[in-house]
């Protein structure tokens, strides 16, 4: 795979219109705006205005406060970049690996053209993207885009791509993705989540196919602080559908059962019967 076969995909995200490949940049043929492009694999394609959301309550907005430092920020290509996810206590890299056995247990055996929308350090997709025929990592964070770039360097890996970009403003042409995975990200409020869910269902092919998940409101509000948003999964559903998203699977993860992945013991059944899940996956449909 060539960078020429990715700026096909693209579109402005100020126009959306189109974009071409023009020596070290990809530049829209429409409105003139250019777009650096970094070692033929990695694109700053952020649209000039940030998307604007109301932050009615104190967690929204804070997580406006995060995005708008993320946005800001220029960019520049990192010597020790450190993206979410990379260094975390080993009590929860336990937790994360059983969320990511349950996410990899719905992936399909074939694989054409693939998004993670939200990827962070590629902790979820970093093994999907390199068995994928063309893969497209995406965040806003620069410290995850030049990482994530720099492995693709040192794995030589020809069929992955990393773009900068807003999520709510996606650079993306609509019907082109056959997956999109989206993980720990729908966690920011009920305006933010919409708007991220019409994204990623712009962005899908017709029967294109979305891995994702909520935190689930009984867990965070017994367990822990609710420092960010978590959900009924009637309210989860209804996000989903109102989208238009048919749902074909829907899996609990209890992130207390982080030592046994399959579940399998009378411990993790009796936890099961009387703790609520931390999170639920979803495998939808477009």
């Amino acid at each position: 795979m060539k960078i020429d076969d990715i700026v096909q995909l693209l579109v402005c995200p100020d126009c959306r219109l189109e974009l071409k490949k023009i020596g070290n940049t990809v530049q829209c043929m429409y409105c003139g705006r250019v777009f650096n492009l970094f070692h033929n694999i990695c694109i700053n394609l952020l649209a000039s205005k940030k998307s604007v959301r109301e932050g009615k309550t104190e967690l929204e907005k804070k997580s406006i406060e995060i995005y708008n430092k993320l946005f800001d920020e220029p960019f520049t290509w990192k010597e020790n970049p450190q993206p979410w996810g990379l260094n975390i206590p080993v009590n929860y890299q336990k937790k994360l690996n059983k969320h990511k056995y349950m996410v990899y247990k719905l992936i399909p055996e074939s694989i054409g053209c693939f998004c993670d929308i939200s990827a962070g350090s590629g902790r979820f997709s970093w093994e999907i993207a390199k068995k994928s025929k063309l893969s497209i990592l995406c965040d806003l964070s620069i410290d995850s885009v030049v990482y994530l770039s720099k492995k693709i360097i040192n794995e030589g890996l020809n069929n992955i791509f990393v773009i900068r970009c807003d999520y709510m403003q996606y650079p993306f042409k609509e019907n082109i993705f056959d997956l999109v995975i989206c993980n720990d990200t729908l966690i920011y409020g009920y305006e933010h989540e919409i708007k991220l869910l019409h994204s990623i269902y712009t962005i899908l092919k017709p029967g294109g196919k979305c891995i994702l998940d909520f935190s689930y409101k009984y867990h965070r509000g017994f367990w822990h602080k609710p420092y960010t948003y978590a959900y009924t999964k009637k309210e989860m559903i209804k996000m989903l559908k109102d989208t238009g998203f048919i749902i074909e699977e829907i899996v609990p993860l209890f992130y207390e059962l982080s030592r046994d992945l399959e579940e399998n013991d009378w411990l993790s059944f009796f936890i099961k019967k009387i703790l609520p899940p931390t999170r639920f996956i979803f495998m939808v449909k477009k």
